[in-house]
């Protein structure tokens, strides 16, 4: 439990979690990797189709 001090400190300690749970942790529905990791797997692969064609 936290007590926050005042509106503004509530407002920064959920933008951090929002931050960190939507963008920094490993997805169950992404492989387990990150947002970012997935997104980077995915050009990388997209691209090394592309060079096929």
């Amino acid at each position: 439990m936290y007590v926050f001090r005042n509106l503004t400190e509530v407002r920064q300690r959920t933008e951090s979690w929002m931050t960190e749970y939507n963008d920094e942790r490993p997805h169950d529905s992404l492989e387990d990797l990150t947002p970012w990791e997935y997104l980077a797997k995915y050009q990388q692969a997209e691209s090394s189709n592309q060079r096929c064609n």
